[in-house]
């Protein structure tokens, strides 16, 4: 029953998402059909989508399916041959001037306007005489009331009419969407990176001071160089904007602080967005949500007894209120396990769960595997895509990798070299299930060079795929699949306790031998591991560690194992008291959605934006039921989002959309002559060639990430 519900509320929710789109068509077109009427154009079609009219509608005709241009003409030419002088031929309404034409419309009571719902739903026109965008030969229409006999600003005014409607109505969604009220992430800090800019700030007037270094988790931002920060958008937004070497000044309000601190922040560009920074993530809430459909909470959390809409309260009993201070609490605990208590705020019920931090293993660069000390923790799977070539063939969430192809106890870069090889050929797969090994039926890989899974490191058990050349471990005599035992004789059963002892021994070292050289001994630590060979017997040698790798130890870092997903975004409503503060938002977030826009088709050129990272009409449809599903506020916001990035798309410089028209303007108003028509058909073919292949790649990402291929 429930799921039935879901599927109705997703069906009206899309047919909202339909309507609303259609609507921000409507009234683009209707801009250019209002402004073209104003300045005397002749509009002979006023289209919502392309191809045949599904069905039409025209004064004195009323509706009809299909066109009313046969009925028209019918009736035209029975006119002008009732009227005919006599002796004259059948007319030929091809050959009969406009403005005649005109003169017998008006005479029988019919529009010159065909009001047409044509069956292909993507996108729509106005069509005016002597202006049509897949007919640039219309441009030679020397009628009075056509297109081109009207001056140049008058044509600017009829191109511009469309997406000057687009904002004017992505502003009233947003104002609608205001009023009722919007849920957004609050310009809070959620978490710091490391070595950011935000990370090396002074407050100003307690420069050199520790205790104002950096911003922290918790601190509310109110201000960026005097402009009001409302939520974390408006935060991206400003530092994206900046100029390179513009110094922010980010106003933050921080607990236990009388007055507000002003942090003076050069943003940096950020290594994966490749946009300017400061180094803050925005705030993840300690609540813990719904798990997707099909999915369920983490296994100690489920086994706890842990539900959604619990919340973490302490850890290890002091009080936390923020995700990174709940994460960096259990790393802090360095992979021994720390008390986590859940309450439930409906009825005060309160759980405690022992988490266990897992350990940040370390890696040169992304062709090293993930190891300390060179012991490389095998592959173990995170996921199995449904109904993919792994689900098919038997693999589940936990193998562990013991063999893939012709590589046992394979790297993920070897994974993915193997599966892509096969080409679509069978792919033999061993995996280590429950301490069994279990060879699969061979598995057949994706046109895509995919067989569907997702993959981790197995942290939880002590056993080895490989140790790296000219590290500590290449010592021992270690061959892939062996298990390590013990370190300095205390037994380990994980890579949590594996890197911990090594952590106190490179930590001891250090604190014996200050200063040395990088390649001075440290310390030596004695590791018993079992040798993954028939009939072996368990062996114990002493690895000498030298001061870099000791460092490197001591400086080692834990991540709490639940991971991000099972807690809810942080976010408030953002609701105006009245129309003019809601007015307020609307034109704020429309100049964010612009400026956001731009700055994406300017990393898109740039390559730092891929174009799978873009959306189409499939990929927007289903975004957009996402947020209809959430409420009308939510459906009025993303129709706004839309209408703004119309505004913006439209009126790129690309042929047979309304900027390429201007541009035509401005060439023909700088020369003194219109555009060659030669010139303008090979624009409109250049033009049709970029927004079909845009609209067929778009298709093709968003087909494959909604069939999850």
């Amino acid at each position: 029953m429930q799921e039935l519900l879901t599927q109705f509320d997703s069906v009206w929710a899309f047919l909202g998402l339909i309507l609303g789109f259609s609507f921000l068509i409507f009234v683009h077109e209707l801009g250019h059909h209002l402004v073209a009427k104003w300045v005397g154009i002749k509009v002979t079609q006023f289209a919502i989508g392309f191809g045949p009219s599904m069905a039409a509608w025209r004064k004195g005709i009323g509706f009809k399916a299909g066109s009313t241009e046969p009925e028209l003409n019918r009736r035209l030419k029975k006119y002008l041959e009732d009227n005919a002088d006599p002796g004259e031929v059948e007319v030929d309404l091809e050959k009969v001037p406009p403005k005649k034409i005109d003169e017998a419309t008006a005479a029988i009571g019919l529009g010159e306007t065909e009001y047409r719902l044509n069956w292909v739903p993507l996108g729509g026109y106005v069509k005016m005489l002597g202006q049509e965008d897949l007919n640039p030969d219309a441009s030679q229409c020397q009628d009075e009331r056509s297109f081109t006999a009207k001056p140049i600003w008058a044509r600017a005014c009829v191109v511009s009419a469309g997406v000057v409607m687009n904002l004017i109505f992505g502003i009233v969604f947003f104002v609608a969407a205001f009023m009722i009220g919007v849920e957004f992430p609050p310009a809070i800090v959620g978490s710091v990176l490391p070595g950011s800019p935000a990370s090396e700030a002074y407050a100003q007037g307690h420069e050199k001071d520790a205790d104002y270094k950096g911003l922290r988790t918790g601190d509310r931002i109110t201000h960026i160089n005097d402009d009001g920060i409302t939520d974390f958008a408006d935060v991206a937004v400003e530092t994206a904007l900046a100029s390179p070497g513009q110094v922010l000044r980010l106003v933050i309000e921080r607990e236990g602080e009388p007055q507000p601190l002003t942090y003076p922040i050069i943003p940096r560009e950020d290594e994966h967005t490749k946009l300017l920074a400061v180094g803050v993530g925005r705030p993840i809430s300690l609540e813990v949500q719904e798990p997707p459909k099909g999915k369920s909470l983490a296994p100690v959390l489920d086994k706890a007894g842990v539900r959604p809409g619990m919340v973490v309260q302490s850890v290890a009993g002091t009080p936390v209120k923020y995700y990174d201070q709940f994460a960096q609490a259990v790393a802090a605990a360095q992979g021994l396990p720390v008390p986590v208590r859940f309450v439930d705020p409906a009825n005060n019920q309160t759980i405690e769960v022992q988490l266990t931090a897992l350990p940040g293993l370390f890696s040169e660069d992304e062709e090293e595997p993930a190891n300390v000390i060179g012991l490389v923790p095998p592959i173990q799977l995170s996921g199995v895509v449904k109904k993919s070539p792994a689900d098919k063939g038997g693999l589940i969430k936990g193998d562990i990798l013991a063999q893939v192809g012709p590589t046992a106890w394979p790297t993920w870069n070897e994974v993915v070299d193997h599966v892509q090889q096969a080409q679509g050929g069978p792919i033999r797969i061993t995996v280590m299930r429950e301490g069994k090994t279990i060879q699969l039926e061979p598995i057949r890989p994706r046109y895509d060079g995919t067989i569907g899974i997702l993959y981790g490191l197995a942290l939880d058990k002590p056993l080895v795929a490989r140790t790296l050349p000219d590290s500590p471990a290449a010592t021992l005599r270690l061959n892939a699949g062996s298990s390590i035992l013990s370190i300095n004789g205390q037994p380990v059963a994980s890579y949590g306790q594996i890197q911990r002892l090594l952590v106190a021994a490179a930590q001891t070292g250090l604190e014996k031998d200050k200063p040395a050289t990088p390649d001075a001994p440290a310390a030596a630590v004695t590791i018993g591991y079992q040798p993954n060979i028939a009939n072996a017997p368990p062996s114990e040698d002493v690895v000498q560690i030298n001061t870099a790798v000791a460092t490197q130890l001591a400086d080692a870092t834990w991540h709490q194992p639940l991971g991000m997903s099972p807690f809810k975004m942080l976010l408030i409503p953002l609701k105006a008291t009245n129309p003019v503060k809601a007015a307020e938002l609307g034109i704020k977030k429309a100049y964010q959605v612009t400026c956001q826009t731009y700055v994406t088709l300017k990393r898109l050129f740039q390559g730092t934006v891929k174009p799978s990272h873009l959306r189409g009409p499939l990929g927007i449809a289903d975004d957009g039921t996402t947020f209809a599903k959430q409420g009308s506020s939510y459906l009025m916001f993303f129709l706004g989002l839309i209408s703004i990035n119309l505004v913006v798309i439209n009126f790129l410089p690309i042929p047979i959309v309304d900027g390429g028209l201007m541009v035509f303007l401005v060439i023909e108003k700088l020369k003194g002559s219109p555009v060659s028509v030669r010139i303008q058909n090979f624009a409109t073919v250049v033009g049709l060639a970029m927004i079909g292949s845009i609209f067929l790649l778009t298709l093709f990402y968003d087909a494959k990430r909604l069939l999850g291929l």
